[in-house]
């Protein structure tokens, strides 16, 4: 009768994600933790905008982006363009991974994006503003993307498919509304003692390269890569930073 009674609490929307996996002979036994749902995680972030913005500074976060960004070779790519490309940046939060692209590529990038936490979407629109970003920033959950396919020439985001059960449900969501040829960069918490204390605290997976490289290729991107990202102070190599491209279509030009 309890185990019942608690199944009926659980959310809807309340998965799980795995912690633990050991394998000893022909068993195997796994440790799984519910996620937060999606009403908790918006409350939680809306909690701690006001100082999100710290933290970005503390650990130097753009700094770090910046160097994973450069070496994706996105920002040149994007120089080369005669018009502005348009970028959308899934789980803004502060807005430090959009920060870090505009000052590899001023003024060359229209800026979109969406986060579930309305205190985040505020965080993004003044630290994005004082660097002389005009974001077009929507409330939405990056399941649900609310713009149409092929809209954007490169999707990103940083430390948001780790918070789902299945980050490859939002790999899908995310390379639906990028344009063939786009590119697709993405930033997930390694597993570490730093990434212990980060799946702890929001209930997340902690990724390892191998299964980055998988959940892209494996979503029919190419040219998949990655880089190890160092943000010092003691979260040292804590996260990874993905990137791929969306394959032309049959006879398209590059």
């Amino acid at each position: 009768m309890d185990i019942k009674q608690t199944q009926l609490r659980r959310s809807p929307d309340q998965e799980t994600i795995p912690v633990l996996t050991r394998h000893l002979g022909s068993w195997s036994f796994s440790v799984n933790r519910d996620v937060h749902s999606r009403k908790d995680l918006s409350r939680q972030y809306d909690e701690v905008a006001a100082r999100w913005q710290e933290i970005a500074l503390r650990f130097n976060l753009q700094a770090a982006y910046c160097k994973s960004l450069i070496e994706s070779g996105f920002p040149t790519s994007f120089t080369d363009r005669g018009e502005a490309s348009v970028v959308l940046d899934c789980g803004v939060g502060s807005g430090s991974l959009s920060i870090a692209l505009q000052s590899l590529v001023p003024n060359r990038v229209a800026y979109h994006g969406i986060d579930i936490s309305s205190g985040m979407l505020r965080a993004a629109k003044n630290a994005m503003g004082q660097v002389g970003i005009i974001p077009t920033l929507k409330q939405a959950n990056i399941l649900s993307i609310p713009y149409a396919d092929r809209t954007f020439d490169l999707v990103m985001s940083a430390h948001v498919l780790e918070h789902l059960p299945d980050p490859r449900k939002a790999l899908m969501e995310m390379i639906r509304v990028l344009k063939p040829g786009g590119r697709l960069f993405i930033c997930m918490t390694r597993r570490s003692f730093f990434g212990a204390l980060i799946q702890f605290r929001w209930r997340t997976w902690a990724v390892t390269a191998k299964q980055g490289v998988e959940w892209l290729s494996g979503s029919e991107l190419d040219a998949v890569n990655f880089q190890f990202l160092d943000f010092g102070f003691l979260a040292r190599r804590a996260s990874i930073a993905f990137w791929a491209r969306k394959p032309l279509l049959v006879g398209e030009a590059t």
